[in-house]
């Protein structure tokens, strides 16, 4: 059996991780597949073995012919599976701890999404956290860099959509569970266009389940693809804060956004900003910390064709927006802030939502765009 079978059937045993892999390799440099050969307590005798582990490989009948189906699934469903070595496999993942050796991609993955921003933050964000994080995501990808997350719910998922809201975005997603075994459910769509204008990755073999203890483990490939981790919302006990070690840990910038003092969803992102993570209030603060001039120019040159202009606005709608700000007004406040009857003041606000100055956000509240 070749290397590359056998590093996939090693992988689909469900108990051969990096560390056990490096074991594998000391032990066997010039053939891998003679692991198959020895006994149970040879193996487990391997740094960073167990007999439960040693059982469970040397257990696993037919390792070629199981590598061979899981391939051949795989590329029934349009899905590449990448393995160490491959011409395709994400050069990004060389020099981080306990790198990937098998990966599971739906969609394209390019040189150019090396230069990348993880966008992560917690399931149920705010309406100030969804602007934040769609508007972010977006101009990311506006400046030339690729989104990446976790396709969870939530920031993560809002994240993807803003990258995918400019024409030319791109961005990458990591799962928690297998391809064929969509988790979150509901994203199924949103993985299909993440798969048109990037790459959905997994790995977890097609139909694994969504552990728990997945999501720690894919959080290293989150941040481990990108040049800096961004927390948008982020509870003090959020998983974000796993990628955000993992970031430090591979020597990458920690980014937050500041958010209302009195939200809980804030407590994170303002914990970070304390212990030294970059305030993000735009993404040119992400650039200029970075240092990357040319990100920043490309952004400003963009952003001047595709933003609105308030030049052709009424004096009435300058107004309305002038009391607006990025975090949601309800109308009733902004009606008593301009000084407008209700019923004219949402005339106004309808105007200048459909020219995309406004957004509304549930319970009858407007922000900023």
């Amino acid at each position: 059996m070749n290397q590359r079978f056998t590093l996939l059937a090693l992988h689909l045993t469900g108990v051969v991780g990096p560390r056990r892999l490096e074991s594998l390799k000391a032990s066997f440099p010039s053939n891998l597949s003679d692991v198959f050969g020895i006994t149970e307590e040879k193996l487990a005798e391997f740094e960073n073995w167990t007999p439960a582990s040693a059982k469970k490989v040397l257990s696993f009948d037919h390792p070629q012919e199981k590598a061979e189906q899981e391939i051949e699934k795989a590329e029934h469903k349009g899905i590449e599976v990448l393995i160490e070595g491959d011409e395709q496999f994400p050069k990004v993942f060389e020099n981080i701890y306990d790198p990937p050796f098998v990966l599971w991609k739906n969609g394209n993955y390019l040189p150019d999404d090396e230069k990348a921003i993880a966008v992560i933050g917690c399931r149920r964000p705010s309406a100030y956290g969804k602007q934040a994080a769609l508007k972010l995501g977006e101009d990311i990808a506006r400046a030339g860099y690729t989104v990446v997350s976790g396709l969870a719910r939530g920031i993560d998922s809002i994240a993807h959509q803003g990258a995918l809201k400019f024409p030319k975005g791109r961005t990458i997603a990591f799962l928690g569970s297998g391809l064929l075994n969509m988790y979150p459910p509901e994203n199924k769509k949103l993985a299909s266009e993440i798969a048109s204008r990037g790459a959905v990755f997994s790995e977890y073999p097609l139909f694994s389940k969504p552990l728990a203890m997945h999501f720690p483990q894919r959080n290293r490939l989150i941040s481990g693809s990108s040049k800096g981790v961004l927390v948008v919302e982020a509870n003090k006990d959020s998983g974000s804060f796993i990628t955000v070690d993992h970031a430090i840990d591979q020597g990458k910038p920690v980014f937050a956004v500041p958010g209302p003092i009195h939200q809980k969803q804030s407590e994170g992102a303002h914990a970070l900003i304390q212990q030294g993570a970059k305030l993000v209030t735009g993404v040119e603060d992400i650039f200029h910390e970075i240092q990357d001039a040319h990100a920043q120019t490309v952004f400003k040159s963009r952003r001047v064709l595709t933003a609105p202009s308030e030049e052709n606005l009424s004096n009435e709608e300058k107004s309305v927006l002038d009391h607006l700000a990025y975090t949601p007004v309800h109308v009733d406040i902004l009606a008593r802030m301009a000084g407008m009857q209700p019923r004219r003041l949402n005339e106004l606000l309808l105007a200048l939502e459909l020219q995309g100055f406004v957004q509304q956000a549930p319970g009858h509240c407007y922000f900023k765009v």
